[in-house]
């Protein structure tokens, strides 16, 4: 077979997508993917349950609108901090010591740091304890999430044998991303549905404890072995990010656009909804049918990225977001419920799912297989606090601005310009998918 002219120009396949996926060990597409539905499915309740309970319960009530708003969401943005330390951390642990034993402890920490967010009193029965033992907690949900996301996509790229199948094993495992965040979504909306004054008292701790089973299961699925390969385990931490400079650079770059778009849309598009008088209801019917149009529009783009490139697909994604930002906030506005739900749908299944689902391979092409979970771990947690811990914060304070709806557009264009600049700053073969560790 004719190699391509450059390794991100993959060879087409005539097998289908459906045969991709049944060369990858069906192993580790359990440990990897179902492990970040886990994951994933305890952080969605924080994300969701920031504007609907934690404002509510946890923070005083201010008659400043802003300041209402804006506290919760610095205690969220706050997990982002400690995200790229814990990136190190289990980036230099699975590198030494195998991916799967590092993404055992991650999932251990976020697990219990979210049962333990639904047993918390609120400010009305221990005062100031109240949103400080939350922030605690949040910072360890974020610190556990700053190595999941790395080990587990290379826990599954590394295990497709050919280059035009890491598309699709690449896509998978954001699309357990994007389930575990609609399972997480669902379950607060579920809750919902019960009477105000029962959900605020007790019905939105049932989903934050169900992460107790859920973490069992997913230990007993990391349990099993998976491949790590002898050039993992040499990997040494003194010479981790010699000569990383730039690629770390490029990768947080990479980044901003992908994980400033979907905190803007799943935080703040919740807030802003509820700041126009949308049913907090609708808003998190919304927030799951966009997470399902997600997930099953990313392993279409990633099979579309193995024909016409990763670079392609993310700048088409990029693009697409900084275009689609006004008409999604308009949608919102506007009090529709079909109008509000297109507006996710539209964001995250058209706009958001085919930058994530090709992140992965690009973020994994900039890094040497001896160090490539340190790298593509730090890069993704920096580009998470540059742009996904701050931006529901940013576009708050915005859209209270004299500029409003336009400055949040603003934000989010200038966000995809980073992205799209460190595309092209980077030549096409740094980009590509990356060979599997031998």
């Amino acid at each position: 077979m004719t190699q391509p002219s450059t390794q991100e120009e993959c060879t087409p396949s005539h097998v289908h997508p459906i045969g991709h996926v049944a060369t990858i060990r069906l192993r580790t597409v359990a440990a990897a993917t179902i492990g970040n539905i886990v994951e994933w499915y305890d952080f969605a309740l924080y994300t969701a349950a920031t504007p609907l309970v934690f404002q509510r319960l946890f923070f005083a009530r201010h008659d400043d609108g802003l300041l209402a708003q804006i506290e919760p969401m610095l205690v969220f943005g706050a997990g982002f901090l400690v995200r790229p330390a814990g990136g190190i951390l289990f980036g230099l642990l699975g590198d030494r010591l195998g991916h799967a034993r590092a993404l055992r402890y991650t999932l251990t920490i976020i697990g219990i740091a979210t049962a333990a967010i639904g047993m918390l009193p609120g400010q009305a029965t221990i005062g100031v304890l109240a949103p400080l033992l939350l922030l605690v907690l949040r910072l360890a949900q974020g610190f556990a999430a700053g190595g999941e996301w790395a080990g587990a996509v290379l826990l599954l790229g590394a295990d497709s044998p050919a280059a035009r199948h890491r598309g699709i094993a690449f896509a998978l495992t954001q699309s357990g991303v994007a389930a575990g965040m609609v399972l997480g979504g669902a379950s607060l909306w579920a809750a919902r549905q019960l009477p105000e004054a029962a959900f605020l008292s007790w019905g939105w701790r049932i989903p934050f404890l169900a992460a107790l089973p859920f973490l069992l299961l997913g230990l007993w699925l990391r349990a099993t072995p998976q491949r790590d390969t002898p050039i993992v385990r040499s990997a040494r931490p003194h010479a981790a990010l010699q000569g990383m400079g730039l690629p770390l650079l490029t990768g947080t770059m990479l980044r901003l656009a992908e994980n400033g778009s979907i905190y803007m849309m799943l935080v703040f598009g919740m807030a802003y909804g509820h700041m126009h008088h949308v049913p907090d209801r609708w808003m998190l019917l919304a927030g799951t049918l966009g997470m399902v149009a997600d997930g099953l529009a990313m392993p279409a783009f990633g099979w579309l990225a193995e024909h016409l490139g990763a670079r392609t697909i993310y700048a088409l994604g990029a693009a697409g977001m900084a275009l689609f930002c006004g008409p999604f906030l308009a949608l919102v506005a506007s009090g529709s419920q079909g109008g509000v739900i297109l507006a996710f749908i539209v964001g995250m299944g058209l706009c958001h799912a085919p930058m994530i689902a090709v992140e992965p391979a690009l973020l994994s092409a900039l890094f040497p297989p001896a160090h490539r979970y340190l790298g593509v771990a730090v890069a993704h947690e920096a580009g998470a606090l540059l742009a996904g811990g701050i931006s529901p914060v940013v576009a708050t304070l915005l859209v209270h601005s004299r500029w409003g709806n336009g400055a949040v557009c603003g934000y989010m264009a200038a966000l995809a310009g980073l992205s799209l600049l460190a595309l092209l700053a980077r030549p096409a073969r740094r980009l590509a998918f990356p060979q599997p560790q031998e």
